[in-house]
C-alpha cells in the first residue's frame, strides 16, 4: 500500500509541473489538457497506449494561469463517467485521476474556488451508487490514512463537509462520515487541547486540564506498551540525548497515556517509561469517547503551556526538528 502511495503522489507531482506549464502556457503555444471532442467518461490513451484520465479542455481564450488554473479545477470530472463501474475500477485511470485531483486542489490558493470544486465533485460522485463507494474510499485513502505521503486532514475536513451537504438526513452513510467529521475537526494546531482523565500508577485521577505545565512545551504520547511502533518510538525517544537534555532542563515535559484496556500490562511495563515522565491511563476514556484520533499507535501530541495544539500527530522526528532538539 505504501509502494503505491508514493508512486501515485511521484505522478501528481509530474502532473502538477506538467499543468503549471499550461497554465502559463496561455495562447503563446499552449495546449488544452485534452481535447474537448472525447465523449464524456472515454478516457484518452498516452503516448505508451495505456490508459489515462480524461482532463477537460481548458478553453484557449483563459490565458492567465490563475483562471487557467480555477477552470481545471471547478471542470476536472466533467469528461468522467462515475456511473461506468469498468472505468472506476481502473486504478490507473480513477485512482490516478482522484490523487491528480488531490494535488492540484491542495496547490490552489483560494480555499473558496477549492470549496466550489469539492461540491461539484461530490454531487456527482454521489449520484452513482458504485462511485459513491470507492470515491469516498479512495480520498480517505490518501487524504486520512496516517502512511499517505498526501495526507492533508485539513482538506479531507472540507470533503467530508461537501458529502455532508449531498447527503439525506436518513442516508445511513452520514453517522459514519460525520463522526469523522468531528474526529478531525478536534485538536488541530491553534485549538486548545481536547480534556480526559487518566489515573497515575498508584491510583491517582488526573485531568489534562489540571496537569501542572512548568516548560515551554508539553508532549503527549498515547502508546500501548504491546505495540511494536510504540516500542520502536519510545526507544528513539530516549536515546535522544537531546530531547532528554531538554526534559531535564525544564524545557520540555512529557505525559505519556495508555489508552488501552490491560492495566496489568500497561503496569508490568512502567518499568520503561523514563523517570522524568508523568505516566498514567486513560482506562479507555479516550478512544471511547472519541476525544483524540489514535488510528495509529503511537500519536503524538505537542501542546503549549497552556495545552494550546502547536503539532497534532506527528512523529517524534517532526517535533524533534521543530523544537531543535
Amino acid at each position: 500500500m505504501k509502494k503505491r502511495f508514493y508512486q501515485c503522489a511521484k505522478l501528481a507531482a509530474g502532473l502538477l509541473l506538467c499543468m503549471s506549464m499550461a497554465f502559463c502556457s496561455g495562447k503563446a503555444g499552449g495546449k488544452p489538457v485534452a481535447s474537448s471532442s472525447r465523449p464524456a467518461g472515454q478516457f484518452q490513451q498516452d503516448g505508451g497506449g495505456e490508459a489515462s484520465f480524461p482532463f477537460p479542455a481548458i478553453p484557449e481564450v483563459m490565458t492567465d494561469p490563475e483562471e487557467r488554473r480555477s477552470y481545471l479545477l471547478l471542470h476536472y470530472w466533467d469528461n468522467y463517467d462515475f456511473a461506468d463501474t469498468a472505468l472506476l475500477r481502473r486504478p490507473e485511470v480513477t485512482e490516478q485521476g482522484l490523487v491528480n485531483y488531490v494535488a492540484l486542489a491542495r496547490s490552489h490558493p483560494d480555499e473558496a474556488e477549492v470549496g466550489r470544486a469539492l461540491d461539484v465533485f461530490c454531487g456527482r460522485l454521489l449520484a452513482s451508487e458504485e462511485a459513491a463507494k470507492v470515491m469516498p474510499a479512495l480520498v480517505e485513502k490518501y487524504l486520512y490514512d496516517p502512511m499517505s505521503p498526501m495526507r492533508d486532514e485539513a482538506l479531507y475536513a472540507r470533503f467530508l463537509d461537501a458529502l455532508l451537504a449531498h447527503l439525506a438526513d436518513s442516508d445511513a452513510r452520514r453517522e459514519r462520515w460525520a463522526f469523522l467529521r468531528e474526529l478531525v475537526g478536534r485538536n488541530n494546531p491553534g485549538q486548545v487541547a481536547e480534556d480526559f482523565v487518566y489515573y497515575l500508577p498508584d491510583g491517582q485521577r488526573r485531568t489534562l486540564a489540571t496537569t501542572s505545565v512548568d516548560a515551554p512545551v508539553l508532549l503527549l504520547f498515547f502508546y500501548d506498551p504491546e505495540c511494536e511502533n510504540c516500542h520502536a518510538t519510545l526507544q528513539e525517544m530516549k536515546e535522544d540525548s537531546a530531547f532528554a537534555e531538554a526534559v531535564k532542563d525544564g524545557k520540555a515535559q512529557v505525559l505519556s497515556v495508555y489508552t488501552e484496556g490491560n492495566p496489568d500490562v500497561w503496569k508490568s511495563r512502567l518499568w520503561e517509561i523514563p523517570a522524568g515522565w508523568t505516566v498514567g491511563t486513560d482506562r479507555e476514556l479516550i478512544k471511547t469517547e472519541a476525544l483524540y484520533d489514535l488510528k495509529a499507535m503511537p500519536t503524538l501530541y505537542l501542546l503549549d503551556a497552556d495545552k494550546r495544539v502547536l503539532m497534532k500527530d506527528v512523529s517524534f522526528g517532526q517535533i524533534c526538528e521543530a523544537m531543535g532538539w
